[in-house]
Order: structure tokens, then sequence, then C-alpha cells
């Protein structure tokens, strides 16, 4: 029997199930353990000072410690540009001053 020509036999009352069971949902609560943060590994660079190739965390904190160099903080870059020259010069005139008191030291 098709749709159309059973349409006026359908039975459109709402009915309501009386045996089935309620179903109360909870508030669901976050865990309280901790996930750990996982980090990518470092894409593979190199180094400015010496030129090898420098391939994950480790070999770049290695190489760091090696060459004594270290990571900008934040802010330092902006501060280099604004405060830069003066500071190199400030430094100039420190070593000029240690290098004539160690001469007048030996006069």
């Amino acid at each position: 029997m098709s749709y159309k020509k059973n349409f006026k036999n359908i039975d459109w009352s709402v009915k309501i199930d009386k045996t089935a069971k309620v179903v109360e949902y909870i508030e669901i609560q976050r865990s309280s353990l901790k996930s750990p943060m996982i980090f990518g590994d470092y894409q593979a660079y190199e180094c400015p000072v010496t030129g090898t190739m420098i391939e994950g965390r480790r070999a770049h904190s290695e190489n760091l410690k090696n060459t004594g160099c270290r990571i900008l903080e934040s802010g330092e870059f902006e501060d280099t540009k604004k405060n830069g020259k003066k500071n190199y010069l400030d430094g100039i005139d420190v070593a000029v001053d240690r290098a004539v008191d160690e001469i007048a030291a030996e006069i």
C-alpha cells in the first residue's frame, strides 16, 4: 500500500509509553587528574655559530651549552633595538677604563 492511499488510515495521535524508564542526566565533572602537556620536537636548523645541523630538543640544548649561547627573553630583542647602540658604547667605555687602569697599575 502506498503512502498516498494509506494517509487517511494513519493514526496521528501521540502515544506515551508509561513503561519506559526515565533517564536522569548527571552533569559531568572534570577529572582532578592532570594530563601531561606534550610538545613536538624542534625542526632541524643550522646553528648560526658553528654551522652544524641541530635536530631536536636535546641537540638544541647541548648546542646552547657548548656554544655558551642562550635563548632571548621576551622583550629582549625590542630592548636591544631601542638601547643597543648605547649599551654597546657603554661596554666599550668599561673595557677602555679597565685597560687604562691595568696599564696605569703596571707603570
